[in-house]
């Protein structure tokens, strides 16, 4: 499929799908360009690093159910191309097992005090 009948279905989107779509193709493209110029990557999501920043801003922020926490972790990656959908869940698994937070059976989130 070429750019010409992309662009042709594209016009039949909503308005927030054009978005999300934007929003979509320059996550990949920057993606695919990371992985053609491997040195000026960010850091992997299971990075220490990463880990500990998410850490110390989810201190500050405490979002208070597992759908918020998702959204604000999708939100400080979003200038750095984004984050997958099992980026963040991997981000919250770490998080859990390094006891920073932990998150009960109706998704409420807790935090280490």
């Amino acid at each position: 499929m070429g750019y010409d009948k992309i662009a042709e279905l594209c016009g039949q989107l909503s308005y927030r799908d054009k978005f999300r779509l934007a929003q979509l193709l320059i996550q990949v493209a920057r993606k695919e360009e990371e992985e053609k110029k491997p040195d000026g990557r960010t850091p992997a999501i299971g990075d220490f690093h990463t880990i500990e920043y998410v850490a110390e801003r989810l201190m500050k922020s405490k979002p208070a159910k597992k759908a918020a926490l998702l959204n604000f972790i999708g939100a400080m990656f979003q200038f750095q191309g984004g984050i997958s959908d099992e980026d963040k869940e991997t981000i919250v698994s770490e998080l859990q097992k390094k006891k920073w937070l932990n998150i009960d059976s109706n998704d409420r989130v807790s935090y280490k005090t």
